[in-house]
């Protein structure tokens, strides 16, 4: 685990322009819609819900899943020294949208199921499913298949991914240690939105580790069912 995050930084550190480059604008659109529809006021209840909010709720979903394809291509791209545009890369980040939604919404109810459960089983939910998004994305395999991919190839590396996990998340969310409260701010909202992209950026090292641990566990599994 400790070479997959090693390899993982090193490879961010090398190409953070590139990941830069890709995630400002498009972190700053989620920014943008999310301020507009005035996203950050719901949590003082219910009755807050912005007009459109399930409209906006869609297109942050799209936004973001969008954001997770491109990644994902362009980390191939270059570990594959494919001279890829963005057009290029966003056009088959569009074509696998739908399928890519689906298999968020799937893992999203397992985790949460898991979660009710008792806490523990969510977390070892999102552990084991943490790798088919690349499935998805590099394979071309469906919404299930992902699924059931990844949770096959991620037995026996449940402890590497859980702790890779944690460590990527918790440096990805330093950021928001410093938003600022009072969302009626202008200044506050800027704040927050470019503390938001910031830690958009700091994710990345979470997908290029659970990359390297995509190629990984395919070469060397630990259980090979008979």
């Amino acid at each position: 685990m400790s070479e997959w995050l090693r390899d993982s930084l090193s490879f961010c550190l090398t190409y953070w322009w590139a990941f830069v480059a890709l995630i400002v604008p498009i972190a700053g659109l989620r920014e943008f819609l999310m301020i507009q529809t005035e996203w950050y006021g719901i949590s003082s209840g219910i009755e807050t819900l912005p007009d459109m909010f399930l409209w906006s709720l869609l297109a942050v979903v799209i936004i973001e899943s969008f954001l997770q394809i491109s990644v994902i291509i362009l980390v191939q791209a270059i570990l594959g020294k494919q001279n890829q545009g963005f057009a290029q890369r966003s056009s088959r980040a569009l074509m696998i949208m739908l399928p890519f939604i689906f298999m968020e919404l799937m893992m999203g109810f397992s985790v949460a199921a898991g979660l009710l459960v008792f806490i523990v089983p969510g977390i070892f939910i999102l552990v084991r499913l943490s790798l088919a998004p690349y499935f998805l994305v590099i394979q071309s395999r469906g919404a299930l298949a992902s699924l059931k991919d990844s949770w096959a190839c991620s037995r026996g590396y449940g402890w590497d991914l859980f702790f890779g996990l944690l460590v990527t998340t918790l440096v990805s969310l330093i950021p928001t240690f410093f938003m600022l409260e009072g969302t009626d701010s202008s200044t506050a909202l800027l704040s927050n939105a470019v503390l938001s992209v910031l830690s958009t950026c700091l994710g990345v090292w979470g997908a290029v580790f659970f990359y390297r641990a995509f190629d990984y566990v395919q070469a060397n599994p630990r259980f090979v069912d008979q």
